[in-house]
């Protein structure tokens, strides 16, 4: 993929340079019609950030707005939408909200709907989190009509349009687990263009955490994508509807954080990469589009007994009291860390005494093809070895799209699963019950799997 790699097919390349015949041999089914809208959903102030407990203060205002970014692709007899929400993320159920209010809406299948949250650490979250996380249900209800609404008008303002996709490396980002670890380098952009050659959207995503804004941040921002989002509208000199989907980037952080200089300076580095590509990018306007979506349900662990459940209620019930009592013992994030520990405990307890401790977890897994170009989403953080895998086994040119269709925690192969770490012990606990066991990679490697090779 060094290079950049060309699956569009191509008719014609960007800026009407040169024509030519499609070279790419795939059964075409239609001509590509699109349509793409762009849109604010600033939060109210009252909200809180998501993505970091220690956070030391509330909300304090807006930095960059946070957007949902929508379109609609059609080839004469399948429809896809694809949409992102500049938020950490959506639980399950918002995500089968929208789908199934999109699909009655434009009565079109449900499982050719692609929602994604970009992953911003500094943004909502539409999640409880045991109880602890504020949610606003008008904020919430707007959003979904924002969604329809958007859906509605890409679809009215759907022309004739051409495609062009092409990839390369990029390595601007590490590993946080372990130094010289592996990061997903795969960096895809899919530009169309109406039959007049004016660009309709662009859908690209990396493998990096939306993280070059640290705890210490009190503003909305979509992080580094809005930064990107802000440079590639400027080059292209158009307000520009513009997805952004995050990769298997789960244990991928950026090189430089703690500013908006830092978020600044990867989303022009991103840019930078943009421009280029589309100087070589060549267009096609015929198409095949396909969509596959399956339910599977990965093994989870049980590492505690009911004993050792009630210890970790009683140990930070103790911390939370020392708090009241003495302030200074502890800082905020370790009271906010205690509250957290507290709720998933007592929700652990109870599902332990009542019987209903789940054995699996079920998530939706979604396959996509625009002619030979494969499109997973999914509702994990994939950590990067993972990423490779399905590449392995799937295609080099596979798209992965994280945090979509709801929201399911951390994934990890078996050899990062049994390393442990914050990603595999801790990180559940604030959104869920019990880890995935590490033979998980195993049921999801198979599963993506089967839905490309039935696609």
């Amino acid at each position: 993929m060094e290079g950049g790699t060309n699956l569009g097919g191509g008719r014609h390349q960007f800026g009407g340079l040169t024509d030519r015949e499609a070279g790419a041999n795939f059964l075409f089914v239609g001509r590509l019609w699109a349509g793409a809208i762009k849109k604010e959903i600033n939060p109210p102030f009252t909200l809180p950030l998501a993505g970091y407990l220690q956070r030391p203060a509330e909300v304090r205002g807006l930095h960059d707005p946070l957007e949902l970014n929508l379109c609609w692709l059609e080839d004469g007899t399948t429809p896809l939408i694809f949409l992102t929400l500049d938020v950490l993320l959506f639980e399950n159920s918002f995500a089968e909200k929208i789908k199934e209010l999109l699909a009655d809406e434009l009565q079109i299948p449900a499982e050719s709907i692609l929602p994604s949250a970009t992953h911003t650490h500094s943004a909502p979250a539409i999640h409880d989190f045991h109880g602890l996380n504020p949610r606003d249900p008008e904020w919430e209800e707007m959003l979904v009509e924002i969604t329809i609404g958007a859906a509605r008008a890409a679809r009215s303002q759907a022309r004739r349009s051409s495609w062009g996709f092409k990839s390369q490396e990029l390595k601007l980002a590490q590993n946080r687990r372990r130094k010289d670890g592996p990061i997903d380098p795969f960096f895809p952009i899919l530009f169309i263009i109406d039959n007049r050659e004016n660009p309709v959207v662009l859908l690209s995503g990396y493998g990096c955490h939306p993280v070059c804004l640290d705890e210490k941040n009190l503003l909305f921002s979509a992080d580094y994508i809005g930064a990107f989002r802000e440079q590639i509208r400027k080059y292209l000199g158009l307000d520009l509807p513009a997805l952004f989907f995050i990769g298997t980037a789960g244990d991928v952080n950026p090189l430089e954080r703690g500013s908006f200089e830092a978020a600044r300076k990867l989303g022009l580095e991103l840019k930078e990469a943009t421009a280029s590509l589309l100087k070589g990018i060549s267009f096609s306007d015929e198409i095949r589009l396909g969509a596959l979506e399956k339910k599977i349900d990965l093994p989870l662990s049980l590492p505690f007994s009911l004993e050792e459940i009630r210890k970790i209620i009683l140990e930070n019930e103790l911390k939370l009291d020392q708090v009241k009592k003495k302030p200074s013992l502890l800082d905020p994030s370790e009271k906010k860390l205690a509250e957290a520990h507290l709720a998933w405990a007592k929700d652990l307890e109870v599902c332990f005494l009542s019987g209903k401790l789940p054995a699996t977890l079920t998530a939706t897994l979604a396959g996509y093809r625009l002619n030979d170009l494969p499109i997973l989403s999914h509702p994990f953080e994939l950590l990067a070895q993972l990423g490779h895998k399905l590449r392995q086994k799937i295609s080099p040119a596979l798209w992965v799209v994280s945090c979509s269709h709801g929201y399911a925690g951390y994934l990890a192969d078996e050899e990062d699963a049994l390393a442990g770490g914050y990603e595999i012990n801790e990180a559940y606990r604030y959104h869920s019950l019990l880890p995935l066991s590490p033979q998980a990679e195993k049921t999801f490697l198979e599963a993506a799997t089967h839905i490309f090779e039935n696609l």
